[in-house]
């Protein structure tokens, strides 16, 4: 913990401060670095001593931001410099601005600070397109409106978030040129540093290295796409037939770069397709920086939490490496909501301590002065029913948009196949309609006209036969209950009409169309949430492991095709729906 002063007042920081923002007094020496890591790349070393001279004259003009991070430390979001400065000129105290932000608002904070400026350097532009792009997970529309730029020119510097750190420095020193770091940024790190000595030594145009880059041997031992066509290729250091036999396939190389690029861009976008079908969104490393993700599983949120929530929400994603060299490797299970998944660590935490505390109250005390204080190790095993049987939080999860759809579709089916001969509800709706009309006055004159021409034209039963028509076209299709109001509509009836909801849940059944929208990974949490995952493995051993092991619509017609009790299960996000 740090103690601060504001003004003659000691407060002490902790991380549940309700501080939204404050002036403080710090040791600047006691400032930790922002986990995010500083984004700039690199101090102007004289801008830094004017920076310091400034500082010894006038002060700091400019408060750095703080803020308390999880540890209880206080940490730099915005103004490293200026605390660098402060401390290199021995100041023992300075005045910042401390403010309760979460890891996201701490990031964009600190990017906010040092990329988006006018003064960008072209290398870190590069840096910046990268940082900002995995800030909004891949959403390159979001991250050019958030720098100022356009969508073209962001996608310009994101060609080079593939050069090596030399390339880049080379290029910020203006030793080569932005198109010779194009060329070097689609090998590999390797070739990169070995070609970029070459071209500084030999002083070679863009043109130049262009046509060099065409006599470039690529390693095909580590290509990942399919080599077939390779063998007889003129372009293949070794033609022979069975080239890529155990021993030959490390030391053959391909000349034709074109071709060993458009043929590892056509691999890396077949697998991010079939990823997408197994674990739903897929982001190449190139779009998300480690910072901005973490790893999540049963280990680091615990079982509940990971089975309920985190395996079907949509922040819960893979990564698909693209850099030269490493195509194809894929990263599993990351959550990109950092905020929320701090919560549920902390949570998991929380909830083990307790666990244990408990534990410990429950030894005589006897027994507990003859074995001593438990430690973490000896409860390992005891306390790991927290995971699994009790929630401390509220599980958290955000389906993806086109599960919720799915359900809401489902429902106000459901709904409508239900209600149509409902006659209590038909009467209802028939006066809710005329009393609604009536008391907003809109379309008053029109539905007055109906009624006098049915008045005047029909007998009674054939407007009661009319009515009857009328209200079931309204139940049934869209001309009463638009597709985008609809499930507001009957959401009304489900949490009114008595047993509605009930029979709902009661009645779901996968279908192809409602369970087609989960990603592979989603079916089978809903499998193991049901039970179907271990009456199948009863039937036969490892049947389950053979059926999600398939393609996804394969996946599915096993689904349907096993013979299940699904009568006491219904999917999470319905039941959400439902309010249930």
């Amino acid at each position: 913990m740090n103690t601060v002063t504001d003004k003659n007042e000691t407060v002490a920081i902790t991380p549940n401060a309700s501080i939204a923002s404050s002036s403080i007094t710090v040791n600047p020496a006691e400032l930790k670095e922002f986990k995010g890591g500083n984004t700039r790349r690199k101090n102007d070393e004289q801008a830094f001593n004017e920076l310091c001279e400034s500082i010894r004259n006038i002060g700091i003009i400019q408060k750095p931001i703080v803020r308390t991070n999880s540890e209880g430390e206080l940490e730099i979001v915005v103004g490293h410099r200026r605390v660098s400065a402060a401390i290199s000129n021995g100041l023992e105290s300075i005045d910042v601005e401390h403010k309760e932000l979460t890891d996201r608002e701490a990031m964009e904070q600190h990017l906010c600070e040092n990329t988006v400026r006018q003064d960008l350097d072209f290398v870190s532009q590069i840096q910046a397109s990268k940082r900002w792009l995995s800030f909004f997970n891949g959403d390159r529309e979001s991250a050019a409106k958030r720098l100022m730029w356009s969508v073209k020119k962001l996608n310009e510097r994101l060609e080079l978030v593939h050069c090596c750190d030399q390339v880049l420095d080379a290029l910020d020193q203006g030793k080569i040129k932005a198109g010779h770091a194009l060329i070097l940024s689609i090998l590999p790190e390797k070739i990169q540093i070995g070609t970029l000595k070459r071209v500084i030594d030999e002083k070679l145009t863009v043109a130049e290295l262009k046509q060099r880059a065409t006599k470039v041997q690529l390693p095909l031992g580590t290509a990942k796409f399919d080599k077939t066509d390779c063998n007889s290729c003129k372009h293949n250091s070794e033609r022979q037939v069975g080239l890529f036999d155990l021993g030959d396939e490390q030391s053959s190389t391909c000349s034709f770069g074109t071709c060993y690029r458009n043929k590892t861009q056509a691999y890396l976008s077949d697998q991010k397709n079939k990823l997408e079908e197994k674990y739903g969104k897929v982001l190449f490393f190139s779009e998300s920086n480690p910072a901005d993700r973490r790893k999540v599983d049963t280990t680091t949120v615990g079982e509940e939490q990971f089975t309920s929530g985190c395996a079907l929400c949509s922040k819960r994603i893979s990564i698909l490496d693209d850099r030269p060299a490493h195509e194809g490797t894929v990263i599993e299970s990351q959550c990109i909501d950092v905020d929320c998944n701090d919560k549920c660590v902390a949570a998991l935490a929380k909830a083990k301590k307790a666990k244990t505390k408990k534990i410990q109250k429950s030894i005589p005390k006897s027994e507990s002065d003859n074995k001593g204080i438990i430690n973490e190790a000896d409860t390992e095993t005891t306390s790991a029913p927290v995971e699994t049987q009790e929630t401390v939080e509220p599980v958290a999860c955000q389906p993806s948009n086109v599960v919720i759809e799915s359900h809401k579709r489902e429902l106000v089916d459901f709904a409508r196949n239900e209600l149509k001969d409902n006659e209590l509800f038909r009467l209802s709706l028939a006066v809710a309609c005329v009393t609604s009309a009536h008391s907003k006055q809109r379309g008053f004159n029109n539905v007055g006209k109906i009624a006098a021409e049915l008045a005047s034209t029909k007998t009674k039963k054939e407007i009661l036969d009319e009515l009857s028509k009328s209200i079931t076209n309204f139940i049934l299709t869209s001309d009463g209950a638009d597709n985008a109001n609809a499930f507001q509509f009957y959401e009304l009836a489900f949490q009114s009409i008595d047993g509605l909801a009930d029979k709902a849940v009661q009645e779901w059944q996968p279908s192809k169309e409602n369970i087609s929208s989960y990603t592979i990974e989603g079916l089978k949490q809903l499998c193991s949430g049901s039970g179907f995952a271990q009456a199948a493995n009863e039937q036969a051993e490892d049947s389950f492991k053979t059926m999600h092991s398939a393609k996804k619509t394969d996946f599915i017609k096993s689904i349907l095709g096993t013979k299940f009790n699904w009568q006491k299960y219904a999917p999470p996000v319905l039941l959400t729906l439902l309010k249930r």
